[in-house]
């Protein structure tokens, strides 16, 4: 219960995120916004690295930290051609390529009442989208490209949450889509102006500097360890289940800081998935079980 409690909070920082990502857009472009926001959290890693950032698999960190950056960029790319509506509801489609997965390459299987919650849950948020989903384009290929990329990261987490540090695991995953994404964005748009990011006078003013403190130290710094802390717990499906949490949080914040009104619908899908999240422990198996201790020999 504790891991799913600290993944919520890690879903609820990623859900703030969404208001620094929308702050740290006033000063620069998509690429560039997802490029400096892991530079900023790789440079802000580097002491803790230094001391104590030994790894048993570099391999493992660097698959993840190009699976994270294409699953965004994939994202990214996406909300560019189609509707805000539509990317929220498509990104959420890991909660079912997640255990679909799970049972292609892990040979899982999966109770009734857990995919009724998948169900529910999805649900859900085309209620809080607003039933706003018409017709397929490019730009929902994309969306859904992401969706795919994003549940293969939850399985080569789950996959080494064990085995690592997860503090280390994760900045050093800052550190490298930090160095993916600079040169990708260079060449791409060419270079960017820092003076955003160094006036000061502008900091707690809504301005692109909060928006990259906001989504280097906490969603990215803060809210991917507590993933890879989670995971060392939780199944991945209920992983992925959890995760839907951060479309609600993002509402949330929508309403407080940008003033963008749920409408009935809205807040009954809103319900609807937090009902469907707070029942799964009741009705799937939700832990990892712990391995047996060898006795010596």
């Amino acid at each position: 219960m504790i891991n799913m409690l600290l993944l919520t909070l890690a879903t609820m920082i990623w859900g703030f995120g969404f208001v620094g990502t929308r702050w740290t857009l006033i000063d620069y472009s998509p690429l560039w916004s997802n490029s400096l926001r892991f530079i900023i959290a790789g440079l802000l890693s580097l002491p803790y690295l230094l001391r104590r950032g030994k790894l048993n698999s570099y391999k493992s960190m660097i698959i993840a930290s190009i699976l994270l950056y294409s699953a965004l960029q994939l994202q990214t790319a996406g909300v560019k051609i189609t509707t805000l509506a539509k990317s929220g509801f498509l990104t959420t489609f890991y909660a079912i390529f997640t255990p679909i997965f799970s049972m292609i390459f892990q040979h899982q299987r999966f109770r009734k009442s857990y995919w009724f919650l998948v169900f529910t849950s999805m649900l859900g948020i085309l209620f809080l989208c607003e039933l706003k989903i018409d017709n397929f384009n490019q730009g929902d290929f994309l969306i859904l490209l992401s969706a795919i990329v994003f549940s293969w990261h939850i399985l080569v987490v789950d996959k080494i949450a064990n085995s690592e540090n997860p503090i280390a695991f994760n900045f050093w995953q800052c550190v490298i889509i930090g160095l993916i994404g600079l040169p990708i964005a260079f060449f791409s748009e060419g270079p960017v102006s820092l003076q955003p990011l160094l006036s000061l006078d502008k900091l707690f003013h809504r301005s692109s500097l909060d928006g990259f403190l906001i989504v280097a130290v906490f969603s990215s710094m803060l809210a991917f360890t507590i993933q890879v802390i989670s995971q060392k717990g939780l199944k991945p499906h209920v992983v992925s289940l959890i995760f839907l949490m951060e479309s609600v949080f993002s509402a949330i914040f929508g309403f407080i800081f940008f003033d963008e009104k749920l409408s009935t619908l809205g807040l009954t899908g809103a319900f609807i998935v937090l009902a469907s999240v707070a029942l799964t422990p009741k009705f799937t198996s939700y832990e990892k079980k712990e391995p047996p201790i060898q006795g010596a020999s």
